[in-house]
C-alpha cells in the first residue's frame, strides 16, 4: 500500500473497496475526471452506487464536485511529506522544493473553475484602474503584480497604509476593479473595507486562503490560494507561491487577450530604457 493510499485510509477508515477505488484514483486520477460513475465503476469492478457512495465518504457533496476537487484533494497527501527537515542535504532540499512549488501552484489551478477565472477577468479588463488592498508581505506580492499589469496598460496601485485603504473604500468608483489580499482573512480593518464596498455596491476580488474564514463570506469574486498548516516552517511561503501563480494567471490571460499591443509596449520600454541607459 502506497503512503499516500495508507493515509487516506486513516483519514476516513476505508473498507477493502474503498481502498481497491481509492488506489485506482490515485494512479489514473488524469483519466477518472473524465469518467462517468458507471464507467469508473466498470474500471474498477465495482457499481456506481459505491462509488457515489465512495466519494461521499470522502467528503464530497456528489460526484461532480468529486472529480473538481479531486486533484486538489490528492495534492494535499502529496504535499504532507514534503517538509523541509532539521539539516537536510542540499540536493535534497533543492529537489523537494522544487516538488513542493509543483504541488502548491498545481492545487491553486485546481481551486480556480473557469467560471470564476472568466468573472475575474471581466473585472480586470473592463476597468484601466486596479487597486490592490494589502497588508504586509501581500503588499509585497501585490507591488509584483502591479509591475506586471501595470506592462499590460492596467493603472496599478497597491494601499498598504491602513488610513489609505479606508479612504479607497469610501471615494473608489464603478471605472476601478479592487483586488482584497488577506491570508487569513479575520482582520477587522479589512473586514470593515469591505463591508463598505459592499454596501456601495462597488464589485471587487477578495484573495484569501481555501480555509473558512470571515473573509470568504462576503459577497465578492473568491479566488482561493493555499495554505498547509503542517508545513510549520513554510507556511507563509506556500500562501505566497499560490498568490504569485494567480496573478502570473491574470497577467497571461490579459497578455493572450492583446498579444500585439503587448509586444509593441515591451519594445517601446525597451527602446526607451535602452536610450536612458
Amino acid at each position: 500500500m502506497s503512503m499516500i493510499l495508507e493515509k487516506i485510509a486513516h483519514d476516513y477508515k476505508l473498507n477493502d473497496n474503498d481502498l481497491y477505488l481509492a488506489q485506482y484514483i490515485i494512479d489514473h486520477s488524469e483519466e477518472v475526471i473524465h469518467l462517468s460513475t458507471h464507467q469508473l465503476a466498470k474500471n474498477t469492478y465495482t457499481s456506481a452506487t459505491a462509488v457515489v457512495r465512495f466519494v461521499k465518504k470522502l467528503g464530497f457533496i456528489n460526484y461532480n464536485d468529486f472529480k473538481i476537487n479531486i486533484h486538489s484533494f490528492l495534492s494535499q497527501y502529496y504535499l504532507k511529506d514534503m517538509e523541509i527537515l532539521s539539516h537536510e542535504s542540499l540536493f535534497s532540499i533543492r529537489n523537494k522544493l522544487s516538488e513542493i512549488e509543483v504541488g502548491i501552484i498545481n492545487q491553486t489551478k485546481n481551486m480556480i473553475s473557469i467560471d470564476t477565472l472568466k468573472k475575474v477577468m471581466d473585472y480586470i479588463s473592463k476597468n484601466k484602474y486596479i487597486d490592490i488592498i494589502a497588508n504586509d508581505t501581500n503588499a509585497c506580492i501585490g507591488e509584483y503584480a502591479s509591475h506586471l499589469l501595470l506592462s499590460t496598460g492596467k493603472i496599478t496601485t497597491v494601499y498598504q497604509n491602513r488610513d489609505k485603504q479606508l479612504w479607497l473604500s469610501l471615494n473608489v468608483d464603478h471605472y476601478h476593479t479592487v483586488i482584497m489580499i488577506s491570508k487569513n482573512g479575520k482582520d477587522e480593518h479589512l473586514l470593515n473595507v469591505t463591508d463598505i464596498l459592499i454596501k456601495r455596491k462597488i464589485p471587487f476580488i477578495i484573495i484569501t486562503s481555501h480555509k473558512k474564514n470571515l473573509l470568504a463570506k462576503k459577497q465578492a469574486v473568491l479566488l482561493y490560494g493555499v495554505i498547509h498548516d503542517e508545513f510549520e516552517s513554510l507556511k507563509d511561503m506556500v500562501f505566497y507561491i499560490s498568490l504569485k501563480y494567480i496573478f502570473d494567471l491574470m497577467y497571461s490571460v490579459l497578455i493572450s487577450e492583446n498579444l500585439q499591443q503587448a509586444k509593441e509596449v515591451d519594445q517601446l520600454y525597451g527602446a526607451l530604457f535602452d536610450k536612458k541607459t
